[in-house]
Order: structure tokens, then sequence, then C-alpha cells
């Protein structure tokens, strides 16, 4: 692989909006401090819950928000074009479309204000931006230009600052930290040669459908994986969280052969912090798997979950753009999707 042949297949450069991530996170920042005055003034024992709105990354930005916090009040993340039906009053709804013309979220927007909710919205422009200034709800403009899913660290720390503003969390300092992280990340993960471990887990795993493993608490990272395999590299790929699957798709894995090497990869997301038992039936399941099919790990970096979160987000998205190039698959364009959306505005 060289920057040659990368260049000949990534033509819309996503390399550089890989290489960017540290400066939009630094934007986000930036953008959710300005609307810190707003936020301050709502009190958090008001709250009885919070919901966040959104589809796609947007949607995955709110799974990660949820368990970086630990907070006094129940944290649920919606993705469907009504709200759940305890929202009321004393409900906080973020709603989260990088757009802005989602159809799911802009119907949620509208349930959210019919149902007297606390609206915070999050968005470039479009229909959600309209329904926040004639509601006066307060909305956080974020930059356009991205692909949904290239604009998750503007969704993700747009909403944790949200959070932390309201409950007081302290997660500033943090956020400096995991930016400083990711910039140290970079300085491996944009060196096109082959010692890069990015693009050597992308070069093992490239030529077949990959099945994802994580703890529940990892699941987020297994999603967001999921998702750019298939929107980045073409390519199927699954998830599931352990012990879950010990319950019932682990039986699916007795009859499949050791030519199952041949038809799809297998990754674990491990976290140190993963329950005990969580961890041995991680160690058995490499044990078994193996038998069967190739194995891969990718171990989480840092000490807060935010840290561990936006750092592997990082990795797997080199990951997936590397698979893309091994490929031959331009990683930006998602033909597909536009052809489902004009099919439903049909």
């Amino acid at each position: 692989m060289t920057v040659e042949q990368i260049r000949t297949i990534d033509k819309n450069n996503y390399f550089e909006v890989l290489k960017n991530f540290d400066q939009q996170l630094i934007d986000a920042k930036n953008i959710a401090e300005k609307s810190t005055g707003a936020i301050k003034v709502l009190e958090a024992g008001l709250f009885h819950n919070i919901v966040i709105s959104g589809m796609g990354g947007s949607a995955i930005a709110g799974d990660f928000t949820k368990n970086i916090f630990t907070l006094p009040v129940p944290v649920i993340v919606s993705r469907d074009y009504e709200l759940p039906a305890f929202v009321n009053e004393h409900s906080l709804v973020i709603i989260s479309s990088y757009s802005g013309n989602t159809e799911e979220t802009i119907s949620a927007f509208q349930d959210a204000v019919r149902k007297n909710a606390t609206i915070i919205s999050i968005a470039t422009g479009g229909e959600i931006a309209k329904l926040a200034i004639g509601n006066s709800k307060l909305h956080i403009q974020i930059p356009a230009g991205y692909q949904p899913r290239q604009a998750i660290g503007f969704s993700l720390i747009t909403m944790v600052s949200i959070l932390n503003t309201v409950f007081s969390a302290g997660m500033s300092p943090i956020i400096d930290r995991t930016i400083a992280k990711i910039r140290e990340v970079k300085g491996q993960a944009a060196e096109v040669h082959s010692n890069n471990p990015m693009i050597q887990i992308a070069s093992q795993i490239a030529s077949r459908p990959v099945i994802i493993y994580s703890s529940e608490k990892m699941f987020p990272a297994a999603v967001r994986f999921k998702g750019q395999i298939s929107e980045n590299a073409k390519l199927l790929a699954f998830a599931n969280t352990i012990p879950e699957m010990n319950h019932n798709e682990i039986v699916g894995w007795e009859t499949v052969e050791k030519a199952a090497k041949e038809n799809f990869n297998v990754v674990l997301i491990r976290d140190k912090n993963d329950h005990a038992q969580v961890q041995r039936r991680f160690d058995i399941i490499r044990s078994m798997l193996s038998e069967k099919t190739l194995v891969t790990e990718i171990q989480t970096e840092g000490e807060t979950y935010l840290e561990k979160f936006i750092t592997l987000i990082y990795r797997v998205d080199w990951i997936s753009y590397y698979m893309a190039i091994v490929r031959r698959q331009d990683p930006t364009p998602v033909d597909i999707i536009t052809k489902l959306k004009n099919a439903l505005a049909k």
C-alpha cells in the first residue's frame, strides 16, 4: 500500500478528514462552550430522564455518551419517529441530526414539543434548526461539509459537553487529555507503511465479512466499527456482546468448520475494566473460535471511558479506511443509502 495508491482510490480525500479529527474535537469543544451560559440555567434536579434522539452516527454518539457518564437519572437513546411514552415536562431531550433533515429525528423533535420536554438540538441547519428557532428551543449549530459518519466528533463532544454542564461532571480536562491522545494516535495511524498496526489489521480482515464482539459497556464501539466497515469498506459486518452471545449465538459456531477462515473474520474489542467474568468469557471464546477462524483483538486505551471511546473510534475509523483501500473502494460514497432515501421520497 502506497500514498499514490491511496490517492487513486480515495477520490474524496477521506484521509485528510481522519488526519484532522483532533481539530474536529477542538472545534466541537469550542462550539459547545459558546452555549454553556444557556445550558447552565437548566437545573439538573428538574430532569427525571434524558433522551438522545438520532439515527446513524448521531445515535451512536448518543450510545457513547450514555456509557461515558454515571448520572442520577437514566439516559436513553431513541432511534425512532416517536419518543418513549415516559417523556414529559421532566425530560431533557437532545435532538441530533447532522444534516438537520433526518425524517425520523424531525418527527421526534415534534413529539418532544408535544410532550413539553426541554429540548436541545444539534445540527448543521436544515429542518431541525428551523424547528428549534420556531419553537424557541436551544440549538447548537455544527459545521457542514462532512459525511454524517465523519462528523461524530462534533456530535459526541457536543453531547458530552451538554451533560457535563447540566450535571457539573468535570469533564473538560478529560476532553483536553483525550485530544492530546488522539494526536499521538494520529502520528502512527497516518503513516502509510507496513509497520502501521491499523494497516496490518485492515489487511488481515478486509477480504471477508467481519463479526465483532465486545462487552456491553464497549458495545457502542463495536456498533461504530460495524457501521464504518459497511460504509467505508463496503463490506458486511455484524456485532454482538459478551456475555449475550454466549447464551445463543455461540451455538451457531458448533457446525462451523475450519474452512470458515475463508468466509469471515472475528474481532474482539476488549477493555481491562470489563467484568472479571466477561474477561474469562473472552479468553474462552478466543480459544474456541481461533480453532475455526482468524481472531483479532483490539484493546482499549486510556483511563476514562471518554478517552477509551474516542480513541477506539479513531482507531477503528482508520482500520475501516485502510480496509476500503485494500478492497479498492472509495470510502466516502454511500450510493445505496442515497438510493433508499430517494425511493422513500417518492
